[in-house]
């Protein structure tokens, strides 16, 4: 895995023309709720927040608790996934990206998220907390990770047999598989895609198992990091991100912390869009914004 150049932006005016730069990409064929989001002050903050948004999904999930992290006085920057917020939520376009692709998206998003406050947090769900995890062992400029649910592997693999899984699935035929089968198209909202391609899957499970021995290797780069699990994400396998704090923790750092939503909650895996009917924001967003106001 070779990894990107970091640029990070100087100023804060550099970072906002580098948000802007992306933001022109989202034409006419993205949908408007899923387009690049930039919350700002119009200057540096003391903290800025980015935000990695999970597969098939799009940055609309991180709305409203993108608003009240600005509204506490963060400049928040939430970039959209490349082949992601098509209006066409049957494109097989997502089913072409790659685990470089990943790595280079977070690494530019990243780079100007650093010239937006004196400090950065850097927050992912699902495959962005696979690649949040990318910042926190790479990134020593970051100084907060917030790794939401992060999609290492699937509950429906063993923990064991996700990495071979994973090969057998990136050299067959690319499969576009319902997310709910019971709905088919009609799961999920206008502003994500109803499908998952098997290569990306298998893409994302791939890095993350170059992740964690990384972090067999050496503790994170960056100053702090948070694993914050749900127990009653049954998208995900949470024996993995165990796995990493394990890892982590074995170089005797006390930078890496936990937290898990109780299964008695029923929270759904996308624990952020409070469309779904099942995500309690009255209790995940406080203690979230708590865990980022912390290390003011």
């Amino acid at each position: 895995m070779s990894e990107p150049v970091s640029n990070p932006a100087r100023t804060f005016q550099e970072a906002a023309s580098r948000v802007q730069q992306q933001q022109t990409q989202d034409d006419e064929t993205i949908h408007p709720l899923s387009r690049t989001k930039f919350w700002s002050h119009g200057e540096k903050t003391p903290r800025a927040v980015l935000y990695l948004h999970g597969y098939t999904d799009s940055t609309q999930q991180f709305d409203a608790l993108g608003a009240l992290l600005f509204e506490r006085g963060c400049n928040v920057f939430a970039p959209r996934l490349p082949y992601h917020g098509y209006k066409d939520r049957m494109t097989r376009a997502h089913g072409d990206l790659t685990a470089s692709e990943m790595i280079a998206w977070a690494n530019q998003a990243t780079d100007a998220a650093l010239g937006l406050g004196d400090r950065l947090t850097v927050m992912g769900l699902s495959l962005g907390g696979v690649l949040a995890t990318w910042a926190a062992e790479e990134r020593v400029q970051v100084d907060q990770v917030l790794i939401v649910s992060p999609a290492y592997g699937t509950s429906f693999i063993p923990a064991r047999f996700t990495t071979t899984a994973a090969r057998v699935f990136r050299r067959l035929p690319n499969f576009f598989l319902w997310w709910d089968p019971r709905v088919r198209a009609q799961a999920g909202f206008e502003y994500t895609y109803p499908r998952f391609a098997t290569r990306t899957l298998a893409q994302a499970f791939l890095l993350s198992d170059q992740l964690l021995t990384h972090a067999r290797q050496q503790p994170p780069a960056a100053r702090t990091v948070w694993m914050i699990t749900n127990a009653n994400d049954f998208a995900v396998n949470n024996d993995i991100c165990d796995a990493f704090v394990a890892a982590w923790r074995a170089h005797k750092t006390n930078q890496v912390f936990t937290f898990q939503f109780p299964r008695a909650l029923g929270i759904p895996h996308d624990v952020m869009d409070p469309n779904d009917p099942g995500v309690k924001t009255e209790v995940i967003y406080p203690r979230l914004i708590e865990i980022i106001q912390q290390a003011n």
